[in-house]
């Protein structure tokens, strides 16, 4: 979502208003869609505004008054045909005026969110389905039965148009799309609000995914409704509310007795559940720990962090520096192999002892403490890819020069800000400046740590992550998941052999073998800005 503020507000010609703010969101569909397609979005504004507030107007352009002063003017443009496509891209323009002082920033970014909250057209879906073969063909293996009808299914997830595509399967598996919650990861995707706002418009309940209640909420709709609760997490936010109900607020094990099982893709969504295997009422479908994530998406997600990371740096010459990655499983391991290849020197910390072996003798630079590492190889770029906090006050005091951290972990915990923050003393007049992607901290001794993207995984930041061809495999995985738990569960508990026997007889990964192996012509990823791509999977 893109926002116009002037810096100093400008009559409109036609009415006398002082625009304060001008928006726009594109949807690719029939150029006869336009007028529908505006209406439809001038009314959803008009709904958050309250019943007063009603779109009229002539010409090509709607008009209501939102409020407070505030009156918004509405149109759509077309972009000119090309060749025989009957689809064009249509942009829905909103306005934001008044007279005397505009609106405050907040709020009219509040108003862009909701006009961008724009439903994707059904050519964009239909643009979507073909970028996810593998899960429209799992769909196909398991749609006999229906087998998700008696369940009201929670998603955790982030709103990338993949996100559309497996809600989709899930309603098609027969899950109903009105006892349906997806708990939003807050990442600053491009797509985000108009995934939302597709959301919301097939009837799904949406909510913050660090909200405390949503949890108990879902298990009471379902509750009412006579269904059992089924979760495709990604993060750990839903066993473990489960198990620590008291502590958030809610019902906790008593609630759990309503869940059938949840299916989990992540591993740190793995490591809030250690240790306390036995406590689980129900099973949990580890995506995260298969060989089909391990073996298979690792690389992608490596590559897409080492490329993000390395063009939020400032320009520095890389070649034949120091580089550390904390972490050395699937992810770590082709980071640290990425890295190798543009010639850094790289060296490995991980706390499990047959890792660091293994990273030891593919020759990378090992220690069994981690500040040895970083005061003796003097790392430039620090990679943190454990999934847990990786890095806190003791390593932070150990770094011997400017180091830039990078998360490529699940959640924002690989570093400890706060700590970090305590750190900092009053900067030097020469301490490299910040930027909108990173900030620059000096500790005593005047050693600069420049935390890249805020801390938060760098393989979100302002990008789409990777393709919808890439997160279709995962996703194609975690539906068959769900159908696993829904009509074969293995006993309560965290059993890793059991997802890895489910998805290799499932058909799936031969379906990949098929698709893209020796035999098969190499299959395009959609990047255009016409079409629905909007990336995919994540850790």
């Amino acid at each position: 979502m893109t926002i116009r503020l002037p810096g100093h507000p400008v009559p409109w010609p036609a009415d006398g208003l002082v625009t304060f703010a001008a928006t726009a969101v594109d949807v690719v569909a029939a150029p006869e869609d336009g007028p529908d397609l505006l209406r439809q979005a001038a009314r959803r504004l008009c709904h958050a505004a309250g019943p007063d507030a009603v779109p009229g107007g002539a010409g090509g352009e709607l008009t209501a008054d939102l409020g407070a002063g505030l009156r918004a003017g509405m149109f759509v443009s077309t972009e000119m045909r090309r060749g025989t496509d009957k689809t064009s891209l249509l942009r829905l323009h909103l306005r934001l005026s008044g007279e005397g002082e505009p609106s405050s920033p907040a709020s009219l970014e509040q108003w862009a969110e909701i006009w961008h909250r724009q439903a994707l057209s059904p050519v964009e879906v239909e643009r979507l389905v073909t970028e996810l073969p593998l899960l429209s063909a799992t769909v196909e293996r398991l749609r006999h039965g229906k087998p998700l009808a008696g369940f009201a299914v929670l998603v955790t997830g982030h709103f990338l148009s993949d996100l559309v595509g497996l809600v989709g399967c899930l309603a098609e598996l027969g899950a109903p799309l009105d006892s349906m919650t997806v708990l939003r990861k807050d990442y600053a995707y491009r797509w985000r609000h108009r995934v939302h706002g597709h959301l919301l418009e097939q009837g799904v309940h949406v909510a913050e995914c660090h909200d405390a209640g949503a949890v108990a909420e879902h298990t009471a709709r379902a509750r009412r409704a006579g269904l059992l609760c089924l979760a495709l997490d990604d993060g750990g936010y839903v066993a473990p509310v489960l198990l620590d109900g008291p502590r958030t607020r809610t019902p906790g094990r008593a609630a759990a007795g309503h869940w059938a099982g949840v299916v989990e893709q992540t591993m740190s969504g793995i490591y809030l559940l250690q240790g306390r295997e036995a406590e689980l009422p129900f099973p949990v479908f580890s995506v995260a720990q298969s060989r089909l994530k391990g073996r298979i998406e690792s690389y992608w997600i490596a590559e897409k962090a080492v490329t993000t990371a390395l063009e939020l740096l400032p320009s520095l010459k890389i070649e034949g520096q120091p580089a550390l990655v904390i972490g050395y499983g699937n992810v770590g391991a082709q980071i640290a192999a990425l890295l190798t290849q543009r010639r850094m020197r790289v060296a490995v910390h991980d706390s499990d002892i047959l890792r660091l072996i293994d990273a030891h003798e593919n020759g990378y630079v090992t220690a069994r403490d981690l500040c040895t590492l970083l005061s003796e190889h003097e790392p430039l770029l620090v990679f943190g890819v454990t999934g847990r906090t990786s890095m806190s006050r003791r390593e932070f005091t150990a770094l011997r020069r400017h180091a830039h951290l990078v998360s490529a972990s699940s959640r924002d915990i690989e570093f400890d800000l706060p700590a970090l923050d305590a750190l900092a003393v009053q900067a030097p007049a020469t301490r490299p400046m910040s930027t909108p992607s990173s900030r620059t901290l000096t500790l005593s001794g005047g050693i600069d740590v420049t935390v890249v993207a805020d801390g938060r995984p760098v393989n979100f930041h302002e990008t789409d992550s990777i393709s919808n061809l890439h997160s279709d495999l995962v996703y194609a995985g975690m539906l068959t998941g769900a159908c696993a738990v829904a009509t074969d569960p293995a006993p309560a508990g965290l059993d890793p052999a059991w997802a890895d026997t489910v998805l290799e007889e499932s058909g799936l990964l031969q379906d990949y073998y098929e698709r893209y192996g020796p035999q098969a012509a190499p299959t395009a990823v959609v990047t255009s800005a016409r079409g629905a791509s909007g990336g995919g999977s994540r850790r």
